[in-house]
């Protein structure tokens, strides 16, 4: 049946009849027509070819410079590699044929023959399109220069040679010269006018939809409408492919603008949604374990967590697949575990890719369901290329969260970190650099790290310290630095290599150690005054045996003479020596701390007349010494000895204060209550003896002033100052119930003042009465010192007691045993070689738990670990040596008076 809407109806039929004398014009007319449709559409769709083809090569370099990674050759050599596969598909999936070269003519990849690729090269232009003409067949394509990377792109259309191109080539001899002469002129005006009505409007109007890119209506003639309908099916795939290219783009664009996990995952299930256009979708994040971390949803919302199948079925599939996982019917499959936890959409159809971490571990993955007309090769494309640009930008925000909490560290760190180029000068400091050499980090970038140099190091130390980080080794040492303000200080430093895209630079960590070094300076310090302490006090302690012979035997002596006899006189003397020894003694162990503080009413006057020879001693004559006492000064309880250390240490300070000469002013007074009153210091009606020691040296600012009293603290340069003379000032004088106050001005000099409480002479004198000291009973006297042992038998026997001697611990143990139920008191003296003082009195006191034992030491009960245990164990008393015939008789009988009591 004839199809009245067909050309050979409408435009064959009607000119049949004038076909002999028409051929020819038919001819010539439809190969003009034919040609320039041909041509017009070939033009077309070579431009846009060549568009699309252009927005590809843009889109790989845009992705490469998006992502700073323009410069890393691999990363832009597979970007080339994937650039061209994606060129080859899409010239295979539009029927083009082509070549890629190198600009010095290497070829990269070619869909052509030789012989067809080099005939076309010496005819190409150097880019745009191009239409070329073999023999009957027109060849055209597009040259598209990348000069980048320096490749040159050229495609084909598959060559077309129009029939009725063909059919005009023996025009000349099927025709009869003169009947095409008359015909021609006839048929003319009607050829003319049905092919303008039947093909040429509506070609035109074709040619005009395509060339304004609207979609083809029907022209009434079912061929052109035939094209017409090919034409808006590839026009409507082309438009959908650049959308979904477009949108990819945008998507990738975008991903690197957001900073934030959850913002990202956002982005990507939006945009993703739109180009599937599924019902259900998905995009998770696993955690270590493989299970959700993060779930994001649309279309359908997961109320519960119960209601994820986490590491079941199809899930797990997914999660373990490298691939795309795509199911037409979820419920046939067998994975499925045959239904949907409560709450849970039902899927129908499944697509699903996995997210990758650089290191080509899953992190997650993204799902559509329930797609209408199930789920195209398209889409998977789509869905892999969306992954792989979401595994970027989640890598690469993890990497800024990293990065962060890296800087937040540094940042809030205590030690200092330096980094700088390989040549030294400064690329980065962080806050603490700037608190602890006081320059800001403006003024130090792009500044060489010796601006920090004290010229405390020579330069064999930095050079060694340069060729161990050249080498790639790590540096640790300690630096002697310069603060901004010229103060030095002490830094700990590690400084270690760090490469990075191809260059080299250096990290230092440094930590401020000054204090530390201050304060193990003066532990050293401490530890040598505690050595020479312990040194002095053993030789005091010696020197304490020593004279107890001494001042026994000559209070002996003194006993058995009278004023006026030959040997009083001299044993008069030995004892005032021998007093003055033990005083010596006690002062020794005094300043070593091994003897405590012996309270007593003194008059503070005498104190500083007998302190004056020594000072004269230790003060320079240029430094002229004042004395102003008030006379008739009351008594205060005090420390003679400590008092006198008082003075002492102020005076050495103030001569230091005076090192040009000056004048050292030391004066007593009396003052009322209300001068304790601020101290919160209550003291009798009678008020406070004041002490002041003042000089005429540079005075002291405001700030030393309010840390002068501190332990260690010290003005003077290192190794002339321990930083503890005041201290012990201050500790002294709180001890004793008193204050200190100082004044002091730049220039003018400092004064101390020391206030100690009055006490009544009544309330201190001592009894006149003569004590009686003779006794009886039998004493047992444990000392390794012969000389001691017969002193304390010669001193007793006299007054009654019988003494029993023994030369060791062991000797006095055993000498206890057989005579434990005679001996009425032991005396032990507590440092002996083998057997000490506490082994004697712990073995004795096993035999017999009431046995009374004094203990004897040239140390005080305070100064000797282990004598204020012994007293709370049960000791009947203590006695230091030297010691008198009174001191030690009184201990015996106050010890015997105790068990009788018992």
């Amino acid at each position: 049946m004839i199809d009245k809407n067909s050309i050979r109806f409408k435009i064959i039929i009607p000119i049949i009849i004038f076909i002999v004398v028409i051929m020819l014009s038919m001819l010539i007319v439809g190969y003009h027509v034919s040609k320039n449709i041909f041509m017009e559409y070939h033009t077309f769709l070579i431009s846009r070819h060549s568009s699309e083809i252009q927005r590809i090569v843009e889109t790989a370099i845009n992705e490469l410079i998006t992502s700073g990674l323009i410069d890393k050759e691999i990363v832009v050599d597979a970007k080339k590699k994937t650039l061209i596969e994606e060129i080859k598909s899409y010239w295979s999936s539009n029927n083009l044929s082509g070549f890629i070269t190198t600009s010095d003519g290497k070829v990269i990849y070619s869909s052509l023959g030789n012989a067809l690729m080099k005939s076309l090269e010496s005819h190409l232009p150097e880019t745009g399109d191009f239409h070329l003409k073999r023999s009957f067949t027109h060849i055209g394509g597009s040259v598209i220069n990348i000069p980048l990377w320096g490749y040159k792109i050229v495609f084909i259309e598959e060559p077309f040679i129009p029939f009725i191109y063909l059919l005009s080539r023996d025009f000349t001899t099927a025709l009869i010269a003169p009947l095409i002469a008359i015909s021609c002129i006839f048929l003319i005006a009607i050829t003319f006018i049905v092919l303008k009505k039947n093909l040429y409007y509506p070609i035109e109007q074709i040619i005009s939809h395509v060339q304004d890119n609207k979609v083809i209506e029907k022209t009434g003639i079912t061929e052109l409408d035939t094209v017409g309908s090919v034409i808006n099916t590839a026009f409507e795939s082309l438009n959908k492919k650049t959308t979904q290219y477009q949108t990819l783009h945008s998507i990738a664009v975008s991903m690197h603008e957001y900073f934030s996990v959850d913002e990202i995952l956002n982005l990507i299930i939006d945009r993703a949604s739109k180009l599937i256009n599924a019902e259900l979708a998905a995009i998770v994040i696993y955690n270590d374990k493989g299970k959700f971390k993060k779930l994001i949803t649309r279309g359908t919302i997961i109320r519960t967590r119960d209601s994820l199948p986490e590491g079941k079925g199809i899930l797990e599939i997914m999660r373990l697949s490298l691939t795309p996982v795509h199911i037409n019917d979820v419920a046939s499959h067998p994975a499925f575990s045959g239904s949907f936890p409560e709450g849970h959409p039902v899927i129908r159809n499944l697509l699903a890719y996995p997210i990758f971490s650089g290191e080509g571990k899953p992190i997650g993955a993204m799902y559509f369901g329930n797609k209408p007309e199930g789920f195209s090769d398209d889409d998977e494309n789509i869905l892999k290329a969306i992954c792989a640009d979401a595994a970027i930008a989640l890598n690469k925000a993890e990497n800024l969260i990293l990065l962060q909490r890296f800087q937040q560290v540094i940042d809030s760190a205590f030690d200092v970190i330096v980094i700088t180029d390989a040549n030294g000068y400064i690329t980065y400091v962080n806050p603490a650099f700037e608190t602890v050499t006081g320059y800001s980090k403006e003024e130090v970038i792009g500044k060489k790290t010796n601006i920090l140099k004290s010229g405390y190091h020579d330069e064999d130390f930095y050079k060694n310290l340069w060729d161990t980080i050249k080498a790639g080794d790590v540096w640790k040492g300690e630096f002697i630095n310069r603060k901004k303000n010229g103060e030095i200080y002490y830094a700990s430093a590690t400084i270690f290599p760090i490469h990075s895209e191809g260059e080299i630079f250096y990290a230092a960590i440094q930590r401020d150690i000054t204090s530390e070094k201050k304060l193990y300076e003066q532990l050293l310090r401490a530890q040598k005054m505690e050595a020479i302490g312990t040194l002095a006090g053993g030789i005091a302690h010696d020197f304490n045996n020593i004279l107890t012979a001494v001042l026994g035997y000559s209070e002996i002596i003194l006993a058995m003479t009278k004023e006026g006899d030959p040997f009083y006189r001299p044993a008069s003397i030995i004892n005032d020596a021998a007093q003055k020894g033990a005083d010596l003694a006690k002062k020794i162990l005094m300043v070593t701390r091994k003897e405590k503080m012996e309270a007593k009413s003194i008059n503070i006057n005498e104190i500083i007349l007998d302190s004056m020879e020594l000072l004269q001693r230790s003060i320079p004559k240029s430094v002229e010494i004042v004395v102003n006492l008030k006379e008739d000064i009351p008594q205060t309880m005090a420390d003679p000895t400590q008092i006198q250390q008082v003075i002492m240490n102020l005076a050495v300070n103030a001569r230091d204060a005076m090192p040009n000469g000056g004048k050292l002013t030391i004066e007593t007074d009396v003052v009322g209550i209300e001068n304790g009153a601020a101290n919160g210091i209550h003291a009798d009606k009678d008020g406070f003896i004041k002490l002041s020691v003042s000089d005429t040296g540079m005075g002291m600012d405001t700030e030393t002033q309010r840390k002068i009293f501190d332990p260690f603290f010290t003005t003077k340069e290192t190794g002339k100052g321990t930083g503890l003379g005041l201290y012990i000032v201050h500790s002294i004088v709180n001890n004793h119930g008193g204050y200190v106050n100082l004044y002091s001005e730049i220039g003018k000099g400092t004064r101390f003042n020391i206030y100690l409480p009055i006490i009544k002479t009544a309330d201190t004198e001592e009894s006149s009465k003569a004590e009686d000291i003779k006794g009886s009973g039998t004493i047992l006297v444990i000392d390794d010192e012969a000389d001691i042992r017969e002193l304390c038998k010669d001193m007793l026997e006299p007054i009654g007691y019988t003494v029993l001697l023994a030369g060791s611990g062991s000797d006095g143990i055993n000498l206890y045993r057989t005579m434990k139920d005679k001996i009425s008191v032991v005396i032990v003296d507590m440092i002996m070689p083998k057997i000490g003082g506490s082994e004697v009195f712990q073995a004795i006191k096993t035999i017999n738990p009431d046995a009374k034992i004094i203990l004897c030491s040239g140390y005080s009960h305070e100064g000797f670990a282990g004598i204020d245990n012994l007293l709370k164990s049960g000791a009947a008393g203590f006695v230091q040596k030297p010691f008198t015939r009174h001191a030690i008789a009184k201990a015996i009988k106050n010890a015997i008076t105790q068990t009788k009591e018992a």
